[in-house]
This record gives C-alpha cells, structure tokens and sequence, in this order.
C-alpha cells in the first residue's frame, strides 16, 4: 500500500509539474501579447484636443535602444502619446490624479524620431516625500507636435508600473493660484498683518507659510512654467516683488507703477506673466515686458473693472474693463504684439453690483465672461464654447468669488471665500462634489485669481 501511494504522489507530482508548466507558457505569451500598443515611439498614441482626460497603464512596457531616460531617471516601462495643440496656450500636463500614488516619469518632446527629440519639460515627483506623480507646464504653440512620454520611475532597480491618468489641459496662471504645482489651484490667503502668504498643500492637506510682503500691499497671481509666484504690488512705491515658489532663494523686484494703480498681471506677449498697471485716473494700461518692448494702451474709464486675460485663442492677452454702470465688457483682441491688428469688441453681460469673475468654466481653453452676483449668491457665464448662458446658484452676499481649477479636471469650479467663517465652499465640477474647508483669519485676503472689485 506504501508502495502504491508513492506512485500515486510522483504520479500527483508530475502532473502538477506539467499543469504549472502549461501555466508558465500560458503567461509568459500573455505578458509579452499584452505589452502596450504604445510601447515604443513609433507606435505613440495619438491623442486630441485642448482637453485630454485618459486612463491608461504602462504594465508590460519596455524601454527602446537609445529611448532617453524620462525626466532624469532611467525607469524603463515607458509608453508614449503623441499630441498637436489646437492653440497656443500655456498647458499643463500632468498624471497628478492617478488613483493611488504611482511613482511617475513625464517628459514632452519635440521631434520626429528617437534619436533627435529636443527636451520641453518635464516632471518627476511633485513632492519627494509625499506625491510620487508628476505634473509640469509650460507654452505650448499652435500647430506643434509634442510626444509625451509616460514612465515608472526606477527606485533601487525596481520600476513602478500600473494604470495611471494622463490629464492635458490650459492653466491660467492670473486666474487660479497653483503655489504647490501639481495641475491645481491652491486655497490661498495672504495676511497683510503678517505679510505672510498661506497656502493649502494640495496633496498632504497641510499649511504652508511663506514670508513674504508687507502690510498694504496687493497680493497678486501671476506665474510662468514653474507654477505661481509668491507675488505682490506695493503701492507705496509702485514696485513688484516676486518670489518664485518652486525656488525660494529666488527672489527679484520691478519697479512699475504708482500709487494708485491697479496691479493687472497677465500674459500680454504670449509667454509668462508680465507685470501691469491699471491706472483708473486716465484709463491708462502700463504692460512691462521683460525684452524691453513696453507698450501702453488707453482703454477704460474712471470706475471701469480691469479684466485682462486670454479671451481668443491666439495666446495674447486681450486688454478688457467691466463697467458696472451699463455691464459692459470692452475688449481690445490682440492677435500679436502689433498694434496694427487689434480689434474692438464690446458684450452686454451683468449689472451694476456685479463681480466680473472670468474663467475657463466649459474647458475650451477660452476665459468665459463671467460674473458673481452677491445680492443673490448667483453665478452668470457665458460660455464661450457655445454662446449659451450659464447661471449657478453658489454664495451669499457677503461671499467673495475666488475662481481656479481646484480639482484638476481642465474646468474652473464655482467656489467662494466667506469673511464671517473663514469658510472655503468649491463645488468640484469634475465630479459635482462639494468641498468646504475653514483656512484664513479674519483680515485675510483670499488669494486664487487677481480680483480687481
């Protein structure tokens, strides 16, 4: 009986051994069949649009002879796509809303092949210790093909793979304060008591102080590639002072303006912010560029709003006033830095108590004629996608409007700062979802777009 029941065992035992080599076989040809379609540069996915929304994964994928190594890491199971923008925007590329905290490689290039891609920007952690995705920006120009590579960062020769979110998508850095760069708006106050900006870390929910002003001055938004700067207007003495968040060891200052002028940042040449003035005394625009090609507009009136900001696809920011007087918006389009090829365009839309509140609230790329309507905590847009009008019951009177992308989704939210509290309310229009958050004293000035009311 002993006998028999070895023979029996061996028997079990080969058997298994051939079902554990049929499995091998099995998988080992899954694995290589299941190998991403975009596995190599040739094959990247083509993607569209000034919006880009997928989920895909990077499980199975291979690094190519001569591929580079992705935003400084040799990773490994990279997969590519490949997208032209539709217009020239600043855009934001990011896999920052990846479920879970897959370690990321992004990198965008230009270039036709392998072995003659030119670097554009690229991102490894937002936040070494606690957000292991990636999120980067910067000009992208009408007509231009970018390929975007997606990767595992390499960590003690293990690399990450799994499924992970790509979001494309326009950032507008004068209307939405994204202090921690990772795709989206922070909540943000600045104390003039302190002269201290406060900042809500986006991924780890914790406070952030950075010194940086003084009592009496605007704080503004405004930035470039790198995310926003710390920045302010200080009209004492009509000069900017900037510091960079990405980098707090540097730190500049420009003089322009005068007491009395409102501080109207924007991208006028098509690149990074430049600083502005707005001077309500003669309806004067002041716009510094940093090559030294200052320009100067007379556009406006005493009372006028100033709403400067990227209205028209062309990537130059149109010079704009609200006046509540006759809600009106008047608009000079620019389509270059020459004067020659302005327009002139006025829209019926609000009035008189209105807060103008421009936004990308459709995520066509294009700042919506917006405004908040305190005396009933109702928001009007007029979208720019389709024409139509838009209305949105979210406040109370004593709400001021603070617009931004807060959850990354390529839309701004309707959102609010509310004195009494100290209460952030954001209606998350990704998914409809509604945040409330108490962040600030009172005396705060809430800090998320450049409110001119």
């Amino acid at each position: 009986m002993k006998r028999i029941n070895e023979k029996f065992n061996q028997s079990n035992l080969t058997g298994r051994f051939f079902l554990l080599a049929i499995f091998s076989f099995i998988f080992a040809g899954s694995a290589s069949a299941t190998a991403p379609a975009n596995d190599n540069f040739a094959n990247a996915e083509v993607i569209n649009g000034i919006q880009v929304h997928i989920t895909r994964s990077n499980a199975g994928a291979t690094k190519e002879t001569g591929e580079p190594d992705h935003a400084g890491n040799a990773g490994g199971k990279s997969v590519w796509f490949k997208w032209t923008a539709p217009m020239s925007r600043m855009m934001n590329f990011s896999t920052n809303r990846t479920a879970g905290n897959l370690d990321t490689l992004l990198q965008v290039y230009t270039g036709t092949a392998l072995n003659n891609l030119a670097y554009e920007s690229g991102s490894n952690n937002i936040h070494d210790d606690f957000n292991l995705r990636s999120n980067t920006s910067f000009i992208a120009y009408q007509g231009t093909t970018y390929f975007i590579a997606v990767d595992g960062a390499q960590v003690n020769g293990q690399t990450a793979e799994g499924a992970f979110q790509l979001d494309i998508s326009p950032t507008f850095r004068s209307q939405g304060a994204d202090y921690d760069n990772d795709g989206q708006a922070n909540i943000a106050v600045f104390r003039p008591s302190a002269g201290t900006f406060f900042h809500l870390n986006n991924s780890s929910q914790q406070t952030v102080y950075t010194l940086w002003g003084a009592n009496g001055d605007v704080p503004v938004a405004g930035g470039e590639n790198g995310g926003n700067y710390f920045l302010v207007f200080r009209p004492s003495n009509g000069t900017w002072y900037m510091k960079y968040s990405a980098c707090c060891a540097s730190e500049f200052s420009i003089k322009w303006g005068t007491t009395g002028d409102i501080p109207v940042p924007e991208a006028y040449g098509a690149d990074t912010s430049d600083p502005a003035v707005f001077r309500p005394s003669d309806g004067t625009w002041y716009l510094y560029n940093f090559q030294g090609d200052h320009r100067y507009y007379r556009f406006g009136l005493a009372g006028d709003i100033p709403v400067p900001g990227q209205y028209t696809p062309d990537g130059f920011a149109e010079i704009a006033v609200f006046r509540p007087s006759n809600g009106v918006w008047y608009f000079i389009k620019r389509v270059s830095n020459n004067d020659f090829e302005d327009s002139f365009a006025a829209v019926q839309f609000g009035q008189a108590g209105d807060k103008p509140v421009p936004g990308d609230y459709d995520g066509d790329g294009l700042l919506d004629i917006a405004v908040y309507r305190p005396s009933t905590g109702t928001w009007w847009v007029l979208r720019s996608s389709d024409g139509q009008a838009q209305t949105f019951k979210w406040g109370i009177a004593e709400d001021l409007p603070t617009t931004g992308d807060f959850d990354g989704d390529g839309k701004f939210d309707f959102a609010v700062f509310r004195p009494s509290n100290n209460q952030w309310y954001i209606y998350r229009s990704g998914d409809g979802s509604i945040f409330i958050k108490e962040f600030g004293l009172a005396g705060d000035i809430p800090v998320t777009a450049n409110r001119t009311f």
